[in-house]
This record gives C-alpha cells, sequence and structure tokens, in this order.
C-alpha cells in the first residue's frame, strides 16, 4: 500500500513528520507521500506561499527515507479537491492500495468535501487522531476495521483509525509564534520553535 498525506503544510512541523514516519513504518507502507493542497478550500487562506511550503517540505524530508513529496495538487491552477486527486492517483497507481491519510479533524467534517460519497472506490481511509477531537460519526460506504493487518484485504473501501502518538502541535499555533515575535519582517523566536519544528526548517524561517 502507498500513502497520500495531503494539507496544505502551512508550514509542515514535526507532528506531521512524526505521524509520516510512524503510518510508514506501522503500516509498511512502500511510500508515502506528502501531498500539499494548491489553496485549500475548507480553511482560509494561507500565510506562507506555494515555493516556501514546498521549499520547507523539501528540506524537512530530505533525510528521511520512503517519504515523498506529491506535487500534483500544489501545481493546480484551479481549486485543489481530494476526489480529483484520487482518481488521478489511481489511474496512476492501478494496481496499489491507496491510503488517504487525514486528521480527525478533516474526517468529522468529509461529509462536506466534494464528492466523498465515491472515495471509498478509489481508496483505504487512514484516521490519525488529534488531541481535543474526538470522531463524530463514521462513513457509511467505508468498512471499518480495526487490525491494520485487514487492510490487506480489500484494494479500497476500509477505514482505520491509526493508532500513532498525538503532537498538540498546529500550523496555527506556529505562525502565531512566529508573527507575533516578528520584527522587520524577521523571525525572532527560534527558542520558541524548538521541538515544534525541524532545525532545517527553522534556519529557513529566520532567512526570510
Amino acid at each position: 500500500m502507498i500513502g497520500f498525506f495531503g494539507g496544505s503544510f502551512d508550514p509542515i512541523h514535526l507532528g506531521h513528520l512524526n505521524n509520516a514516519q510512524q503510518l510508514t513504518h506501522q503500516l509498511d507502507l512502500s511510500t508515502l507521500f506528502l501531498m500539499p493542497c494548491r489553496e485549500p478550500v475548507h480553511k482560509n487562506s494561507l500565510t506562507f506561499s506555494t515555493e516556501q511550503r514546498l521549499k520547507m517540505l523539501k528540506i524537512s524530508t530530505q533525510n528521511i527515507s520512503n517519504i515523498e513529496i506529491d506535487t500534483r495538487e500544489i501545481n493546480r491552477t484551479s481549486d485543489s479537491y481530494t476526489i480529483d486527486s484520487l482518481k488521478e492517483i489511481k489511474r496512476q497507481y492501478p494496481d496499489q492500495s491507496i491510503g488517504l491519510i487525514i486528521g480527525m479533524d478533516s474526517f468529522n467534517n468529509l461529509s462536506t468535501w466534494k464528492q466523498f460519497e465515491q472515495f471509498n472506490q478509489y481508496c483505504h481511509l487512514i484516521v490519525l487522531s488529534r488531541p481535543g477531537e474526538q470522531q463524530q460519526h463514521t462513513i457509511q460506504n467505508f468498512t471499518s476495521v480495526e487490525n491494520k493487518t485487514e487492510l490487506n484485504t480489500k484494494i479500497s473501501g476500509l477505514l482505520y483509525f491509526a493508532d500513532t502518538d498525538q503532537h498538540n502541535i498546529s500550523s496555527s499555533n506556529i505562525r502565531g509564534i512566529l508573527f507575533n515575535n516578528a520584527t522587520d519582517g524577521k523571525i525572532r523566536a527560534k527558542q520558541n520553535l524548538v521541538g515544534l519544528l525541524p532545525d532545517s526548517v527553522i534556519n529557513y524561517l529566520e532567512k526570510l
């Protein structure tokens, strides 16, 4: 199975990276693709540019094996919809099981996503727990499984709640630290970002 972990990554942080590495190991993924969107449909405007977000993804993953970056959404010139990406991915990997990785907050709002009822035709759904976010419902056209090995029994249509460490880190909190401590356009918050962002990303942000 290959995994696709979508998000705005505005910016990418250690919570994203730790979850990606844990899932790659736990689910025995051949590859996990981080898939940044160009402009999220269900969120406010982004803080960092497309080029900046992509640069931070590249420098934070360059020494991590089995984790790659998929740029299909960030390269789009129109709104970014997951269903369009799933259809493209399935055409690209017709014989592979695809795991779509989302957070519990996104899962709870999945019914608002474009053509979400078709997702089960293209992928398994892997849901990450989030601090303070409880499961509010299930998706009827996915079959929930408790054992990760069951994900190998079908090529799509299964729902699995992953057992990964919960990290109380959010991109919005990081942006608050960054821009509450900025003077003359320079970031002065390195000491506050240790443990939240990779050192390579902190160093990159300090040079903006």
